[in-house]
């Protein structure tokens, strides 16, 4: 039987091992390549983060063709406009002025709001309790108002000396808008004073 030397043996077991750390270095080499190459086969999970990490010629064969044309869609309903009183049409409210007055000639204000609103100012009328006039032929109980017309009928008042309506926007008297109207009483002495009543007004 052949005897090796002891130096001898170590350096074919060093050349050994190095063979075996090249073949080593080589197979990760080749799973690196596999995995930048697109292929799952090097690992068991792979997470994407952007379409950079995929090679050009994949992306493009993941985009689909572009799809035709859809029909065009049925025409929207036209945009809702604000609704006007209908001429002929009454609305109905009350309203109420109240204060206290340091003096005579104290004044107090209450709001006429139509909750529809015309197509265009109407003529206001004060109408005193027990009266009537042509464009103005209700009582308090029953407000009524001829075409154009806006009638406030006063029921019960105490220490007022006069009553106007006014363009709350124009700050006119003897005037109202298309949306409304303002009245203001004043007193004819010191202390509390009010006036209360109804109000018709019928589109034009």
């Amino acid at each position: 039987m052949r005897q090796h030397s002891p130096g001898r043996t170590r350096r074919a077991l060093f050349r050994g091992r190095s063979r075996l750390a090249q073949a080593a270095v080589i197979a990760c080499a080749v799973s690196v390549v596999a995995l930048v190459g697109g292929t799952a086969e090097a690992a068991k999970h792979y997470l994407i983060t952007s379409t950079t990490q995929i090679k050009p010629r994949v992306l493009k064969t993941l985009r689909g063709r572009t799809g035709a044309t859809g029909a065009t869609g049925a025409t929207g309903a036209a945009g809702q406009t604000v609704a006007l009183l209908p001429s002929g049409k009454t609305e109905t409210g009350v309203y109420f002025a109240e204060g206290t007055a340091t003096t005579t000639g104290g004044l107090a204000a209450a709001s006429i709001s139509f909750a529809v609103p015309l197509a265009s100012s109407p003529t206001p009328t004060i109408v005193p309790s027990g009266t009537t006039t042509a464009s103005c032929p209700g009582t308090v109980h029953a407000p009524t108002a001829t075409a154009g017309a806006l009638c406030i009928y006063i029921g019960a008042e105490q220490n007022v000396g006069e009553i106007a309506a006014y363009d709350p926007f124009g700050d006119a008297g003897g005037t109202a808008s298309p949306y409304g109207a303002a009245i203001i009483v004043d007193s004819t002495a010191a202390g509390n004073f009010y006036s209360d009543g109804t109000w018709a007004v019928t589109g034009q």
